[in-house]
């Protein structure tokens, strides 16, 4: 009873995550589409989005990092993410630039989103290590082992659901800044940009140990 309460514990969430990326983010992000290109690269676009929000003073790191590396006085994109003017990739970036801008005004909020993400990464990887351990030395039997598993990918993804909408709100935030301000010289291109980023507000609602699949 208990093995098949854990393992629906893990496997209903983690199913609709699934499903709820590939409709609302995969379809979109893994498009032709999405190598369109735009006028600004990546860095120049949060510049641009920074400026815009009265936070300049908020420092640029160009550096590869994991997870969502942001906090009111700065974020972290990659070396691609700020040279590519791909929209796909600046829409991402984007995204980041939002989520700061929240972060300036709740703090706290932001950081439960991105200790969230964090935990999708790590808390899987570490219950199967963990699990798989238990196993050879004959502690935990397999069928056991797996439902345990399967719990810490449905703990993980859950959590990732209840800070959604953090998410949601900083793409909404860039969503009215293309549709209000001059951000991009053209309607097209706005258009195209907040149908992407409104796409990356879905991507991190699969916990990140399982999220290449």
């Amino acid at each position: 009873m208990i093995f098949k309460f854990l393992l629906m514990l893990g496997l209903i969430p983690l199913i609709g995550s699934f499903l709820a990326r590939k409709f609302f983010s995969d379809r979109v992000l893994k498009s032709e589409e999405g190598d369109t290109k735009v006028t600004y690269s990546g860095k120049e676009m949060v510049e641009r989005i920074l400026k815009l929000g009265k936070a300049t003073d908020v420092e640029i790191q160009v550096k590869k990092r994991p997870f969502l590396p942001l906090g009111p006085e700065y974020l972290v994109i990659s070396p691609q993410q700020a040279e590519s003017k791909d929209v796909r990739d600046v829409a991402g970036v984007a995204l980041i630039a939002g989520m700061v801008l929240m972060a300036r005004q709740q703090d706290r909020v932001v950081a439960w989103r991105t200790w969230a993400v964090k935990f999708g990464y790590a808390m899987p990887g570490f219950t199967i290590i963990t699990m798989i351990f238990a196993m050879v030395v004959g502690r935990v039997p397999p069928s056991m082992a797996v439902a345990i598993m399967s719990a810490g990918l449905g703990l993980s993804t859950l959590l990732l659901w209840s800070t959604l909408a953090i998410e949601k709100a900083s793409a909404k935030v860039i969503c009215d800044y293309l549709d209000e301000s001059a951000l991009v010289p053209r309607i097209s291109e706005a258009e195209l940009m907040e149908k992407f980023v409104k796409a990356h507000s879905w991507k991190r609602i699969v916990p990140g140990a399982v999220g290449f699949l």
